[in-house]
């Protein structure tokens, strides 16, 4: 059993590896697969040939080439497979990797975009298929390989105007805006909680800090952002509808465009999507 868990161990960090082979900035992602006994079939990274072709994708591909059949086999991937539940050009790799008879999936890491979190996951669990993580060190070493595309979906910086969209279930809810990219740039942080379809609850955590900004529709249509009602410690706010911010800096202005709250409110995910403006003091 030991030496089962030793070959699993240096196939994971193979996966860690090929991963890093990969493009500085973008995910950077690596797939092995390996028959019943352990031994490596063939092995893909994200970038290797068309950066729109997945690493699993790409790594079934080659197997298949070789005339190798996955039924039975194992993958070790260093983020989980996508679902693609909105894309009709290509299959997902969660789809790939069960249709191709792979029977259990190694996961290094689930991506915080919140169009796939966990749904590769569960899309492999509902094809049967065994799934296993990562241990914590070397998840730990994939938390590391595109800290730039994770801080896409918790942070934005260098843009006094912009528009993101994140999971609000994770991260605490919370999603940060800072002026600019120095370390010590002036940042608001927002943080969001769930309220039912269509809507959200904005949360300063305190009196003082968040309001909804009534019936405004446009940024252009607020002067003083302090003349919103400041006094609790968070606010509904429709689709539509904005929401204020303020601390020692000035206001940041967030404009809620989309709510989608999971599968009890007829969404497939969890997520946020806003426009903002900063107004500084």
């Amino acid at each position: 059993m030991e030496a089962e868990g030793d070959v699993h161990r240096a196939n994971m960090m193979h996966a860690i590896e090929l991963a890093r082979q990969g493009e500085v900035g973008g995910w950077r992602i690596g797939a092995v697969l390996a028959d019943p006994n352990g031994s490596i079939i063939a092995t893909g990274y994200r970038g290797e040939a068309d950066i729109r072709i997945h690493a699993e994708a790409l790594a079934v591909q080659k197997a298949r080439d070789l005339g190798y059949d996955l039924k039975g086999a194992t993958a070790y991937v260093t983020l989980e497979p996508c679902a693609n539940l909105e894309s009709k050009n290509k299959d997902a790799c969660s789809t790939i990797l069960a249709e191709a008879g792979v029977r259990r999936v190694f996961i290094g890491g689930y991506d915080n975009n919140p169009q796939i979190y966990r749904l590769g996951w569960r899309s492999l669990r509902d094809a049967k298929v065994e799934l296993r993580d990562f241990p914590a060190d070397l998840r730990a070493e994939v938390q590391n390989l595109s800290p730039e595309r994770r801080a896409d979906f918790t942070e934005r910086r260098g843009r006094a105007r912009g528009r993101t969209k994140f999971d609000y279930t994770q991260n605490g809810g919370r999603y940060e805006i800072y002026l600019d990219e120095r370390t010590d740039s002036p940042k608001w942080t927002t943080q969001w909680t769930q309220r039912g379809r269509g809507s959200i609850y904005a949360h300063g955590g305190v009196a003082g800090i968040v309001a909804e900004a009534r019936f405004a529709q446009a940024f252009e249509e607020i002067d003083d952002p302090n003349v919103f009602d400041f006094e609790s410690h968070s606010a509904p706010i429709e689709e539509g509808g904005i929401a204020v911010f303020r601390n020692n800096y000035g206001h940041l202005l967030v404009k809620v465009l989309e709510v989608h709250a999971g599968p009890r409110c007829g969404s497939a995910h969890f997520s946020l999507k806003f426009e903002y403006e900063i107004r500084v003091a």
